[in-house]
């Protein structure tokens, strides 16, 4: 009987150590990213219309949440683009600040794209890092011809994981995240 004890013991005290590695639990809690679709047209409120050829539009938010007191700083977003091909457009990424609505003004502005045409990819460079909190709004605007709005409504960004931060590049892998524009 003493003999089977032990075995059991010795076989219990090993399973453990013989399971497959999992990814920590607790970064997937520690450090979130949502993205938000919005497609609210900029140009509606004003009086004076102008005709412009270009449409201006907010995309979406994208949110950084981090509930650990970690220094970690955001220096590029890469963004997919998954549809039809576009020839160009323009984003601009703005910080929104607190409980006030979103404004579209130089005080906010973090920085312009470039659209690289060749990957459908529009790059977000900051000109410095900048500091995340426990929670990031950053406000995706972009410019695009009206031709181009249609295409926009039946497709999708999707964010690159391997711009961010190391500690949200796991989430971002894992949870496939995308910025749909159209309803």
């Amino acid at each position: 009987m003493r003999r089977t004890s032990c075995i059991f013991l010795v076989c219990a005290a090993m399973s453990f150590p013989l399971r497959a590695k999992t990814k920590d639990p607790s970064n997937q809690e520690q450090f979130l990213i949502i993205l938000e679709p919005k497609w609210e047209d900029l140009d509606k409120n004003k009086k004076n219309k102008i005709l412009f050829e270009d449409k201006w539009f907010l995309a979406g938010d994208i949110i950084f949440k981090k509930k650990t007191p970690e220094a970690i700083s955001l220096q590029e977003i890469h963004l997919l683009w998954k549809g039809k091909e576009l020839k160009n457009i323009i984003g601009s990424l703005y910080e929104k600040s607190g409980q006030i609505d979103f404004m579209p003004i130089e005080k906010y502005l973090i920085c312009d794209s470039k659209w690289k045409s060749s990957e459908q990819k529009l790059i977000l460079r900051f000109p410095e890092p900048r500091s995340l909190y426990a929670v990031n709004t950053l406000s995706l605007v972009i410019t695009a011809p009206k031709e181009a709005v249609n295409i926009l409504k039946n497709g999708y960004f999707e964010l690159e994981a391997s711009t961010l931060p190391t500690q949200y590049q796991e989430y971002a892998q894992e949870n496939n995240l995308k910025l749909a524009l159209g309803k």
